[in-house]
């Protein structure tokens, strides 16, 4: 009879008197063998990726609003209304970019086809402000209505202030 000594000698050395074919590898287990280290370029190539993680770390903590505006550019262009008016108000209020109308103009009406009830508000208070924002005499009051009707307390407001007197009609 083996010893527990011999016996434990026996497993690591995966020295099995028979495979079993009803285990998996046959009831051989091989031990971990000692790990290679990885070439040059796989630690050259972490080094870049960490290099580019802590730059892009810097840039979001200390240059945010250029971060975003660009991000919100991405997705505007791919089509999603919340980034259009995003990117309608950063140019609007030159936020992460130079204020310009008629970029802003631009990405609130995208929006605002869309159904976004604050850029429908935003777009039709900058009509009433005097940018041109291709709206016919009356449209401004309707975007203002749908506006109210989605629950923009602005909108409201402007309906019950403004609109009243006749001053959403331009």
């Amino acid at each position: 009879m083996a010893t527990a000594e011999e016996e434990i000698r026996r497993r690591l050395l995966d020295i099995a008197s028979e495979p079993n074919e009803s285990l998996p590898f046959n009831g051989r287990v091989r031990l971990a063998r000692r790990k290679k280290s990885d070439p040059w370029f796989i630690k050259a190539a972490e080094g870049f990726l960490l290099c580019l993680a802590i730059g892009l770390l810097y840039a979001t903590y200390y240059h945010f609003e250029n971060v975003h505006l660009h991000v919100n550019r991405f997705y505007a262009n791919l089509g999603y209304k919340e980034a259009q008016h995003n990117l309608g108000h950063s140019y609007m209020h030159g936020i992460g970019a130079e204020k310009h109308a008629e970029t802003a103009i631009y990405w609130l009406k995208q929006a605002s086809d869309q159904g976004h009830a604050k850029a429908q508000y935003n777009l039709a208070i900058s009509h009433l402000r005097g940018f041109n924002a291709g709206l016919q005499p009356g449209e401004a009051r309707k975007l203002i209505e749908q506006a109210a009707q989605a629950g923009i307390i602005e909108a409201q407001k402007t309906l019950e202030t403004i609109c009243v007197q006749g001053g959403c009609d331009i």
